[in-house]
């Protein structure tokens, strides 16, 4: 009777290792440690031990830490907000939508501005990992952007051709002015979150307006 339990026990112990709480511990203890040791001095072990769990339980779950990397990026929103901005339909005013869409990817920049700080800085120190990442989720923001603008070309509102151009001009308008932001320029010492994104949105939108006005059909 007592062996039968203690199986049963073990049984349990198992599932809850191997089961969805483990496996958000392993993303938490995960973004942790790159965030503070960086992308390559950060071990599967040095994550078990922070998680509490072992070096099995993750493997489990994640093949490497380069597919850990990758499901942080999935876990952190990005995809999914791409995904969203890939489906905007030309209803409202050019100038309209393009302040609406760069409001937005100013929010989710700054809310997961830790774990973007970590992509950028290890891809400047040359981690493959950390590159692939970046250039994913730089590729698909492009990508996301120019469908939006290509359906107000087909409207006339955009000169033909011009949407990857004005695509990758607002992506580095905003880009730069958030990895600015991460250096402590264009936003306030001990700034909160909101002034942080009022202080950005405020920095770009003038660059926005430059931008529209010169691919503009009139100009």
């Amino acid at each position: 009777m007592a062996s039968s339990l203690r199986a049963t026990h073990l049984r349990g112990v198992k599932r809850t290792r191997r089961g969805p709480h483990t496996r958000q511990q392993i993303l938490d203890a995960s973004l942790r440690l790159f965030s503070e040791r960086g992308f390559a001095r950060t071990t599967v072990r040095d994550i078990a031990r922070q998680a509490g769990i072992t070096d099995a339980a993750i493997y489990y779950h994640f093949e490497s830490k380069q597919e850990l990397l990758e499901a942080l990026v999935e876990e952190r929103g990005f995809l999914n907000s791409l995904q969203n901005l890939a489906r905007l339909q030309a209803d409202a005013p050019l100038n309209e939508t393009l302040h609406w869409t760069a409001r937005g990817a100013i929010n989710i920049m700054d809310e997961n501005r830790d774990f973007l700080r970590l992509i950028i800085m290890e891809g400047l120190g040359g981690d493959d990992a950390a590159l692939e990442q970046y250039h994913r989720l730089l590729g698909l923001w492009e990508g996301a952007l120019e469908a939006v603008l290509r359906r107000y070309e087909d409207k006339g509102e955009i000169r033909a051709n011009a949407a990857d151009t004005l695509a990758r001009h607002i992506i580095y308008t905003i880009l730069m002015a958030f990895e600015e932001s991460l250096l402590g320029r264009h936003v306030p010492a001990g700034a909160s979150a909101d002034e942080r994104r009022a202080s950005l949105q405020a920095f770009v939108a003038p660059a926005l307006d430059h931008i529209i006005l010169g691919l503009s059909q009139d100009s």
